[in-house]
């Protein structure tokens, strides 16, 4: 039996057998694939953006350049 039979066969059949025959097949698929070992990963560590901002800038409050600008610009 060829694969468009198999599947035209499958398309006849009503949903809920459908659905199972689909889950078996993942099933059987899950099993032969073999597990690849997944390499060990580090958590990766981002800089503060805010403690650099912080110690270049101090505590000031700098405004928002975008907001000024659309406030600026004609409608």
């Amino acid at each position: 039996m060829s694969a468009n039979e198999l599947l035209e066969k499958v398309r006849h059949l009503p949903s809920r057998e459908r659905k199972k025959f689909f889950d078996s097949v993942y099933e059987l698929e899950d099993g032969l694939a073999p597990s690849a070992p997944k390499p060990h990963q580090r958590p990766v560590r981002w800089p503060d953006a805010a403690a650099r901002r912080r110690k270049i800038f101090g505590n000031k409050v700098l405004p928002n350049l975008v907001l000024l600008a659309r406030d600026e610009e004609r409608y």
